[in-house]
Order: structure tokens, then sequence, then C-alpha cells
């Protein structure tokens, strides 16, 4: 597989249709129905680059866009970004505005631009999985904290 079939292959996540919940009692559904998760071979990491990512992701967050504006409901919807190392994804997810916190358990720190997950996505060592014996990248023991692209697609 090349860089091109690749990104066709990426083509359906670009125009999957979204869930807007009504209330924050559809938090769950929309986790649920809104992710997505980009794995990569080692193979292609060397044919693509970031900004071919960037472009992916400004794709998606259109298609996103013009599906909640031609959509009934008057919410906007959170778009947000994250690179999972323990299973070298990429992936994203929208939540309605209403939910005014990002699910997540773990601390968090808010990017202004998705640029550095990709840098991260593209540059992990473990799209073959990680290694069975562990990774100790020798650093201090300190509380994770995940970054994430978080935009506000509002209705307008």
């Amino acid at each position: 597989m090349n860089k091109e079939q690749y990104f066709e292959d990426l083509q359906d996540i670009i125009n999957d249709l979204i869930y807007i919940g009504s209330s924050e009692a559809d938090l769950q559904e929309e986790i649920e129905t809104n992710m997505w998760r980009i794995s990569i071979s080692p193979e292609l990491i060397n044919q693509i680059t970031t900004d071919d990512f960037n472009e992916f992701i400004n794709k998606v967050i259109q298609n996103r866009k013009d599906q909640i504006e031609s959509s009934s409901s008057n919410l906007g919807m959170y778009f947000y970004l994250w690179f999972d190392i323990m299973a070298s994804q990429l992936r994203f997810n929208l939540i309605s505005d209403i939910n005014k916190k990002l699910p997540f358990s773990c601390e968090i720190r808010i990017l202004n631009n998705p640029r550095e997950i990709l840098d991260d996505f593209l540059g992990s060592p473990f799209h073959n999985g990680l290694p069975i014996e562990g990774h100790n990248d020798d650093s201090e023991d300190k509380e994770y904290i995940l970054k994430i692209y978080k935009l506000h697609l509002k209705k307008d």
C-alpha cells in the first residue's frame, strides 16, 4: 500500500455520519458513535508527513462543521484529537457542547494546533505494537498528561 491508497481508505472516515445528542444524558452514545481510530503500518511512516495528516484532519473537521450546520440541532460540538500511545492510534471524537468537560480521567493539556499530536503519532516507535517486555524511556515516574487538540464547532 502506498500513501495515496492509505488516504483513499480513510475517505470513509471523512464522510462518516455523526451523532448529535440532545442532552448531557447522550454523552456516552456520542462518545461511542463519534470516535474514530487510525493506525498506520511502519512501512508507511516514511511516506506520510505531518502535513498529509493535517490536511486529512482539516477535511474531517470541515465535514463535521457541515454536518453540524445542516443538522436540526441547535447545539455545537467539540472536536477533539489525541494520540493513544498504548494502542498506537490517532483518535478523534465529537461531543455536544452542552458537555463542558472532555471525557478523560487523566490530566489533559489542550493544544491550539493538532501538529504536535500528529508528530507524536508519526514519530511513535510502537506502530508494530508495544514490546512484550514493556517500554522504559528512563524518565522519572510522573503523572501522565494527555495532549488534546480541541476545537469548538459552533452552530451558526
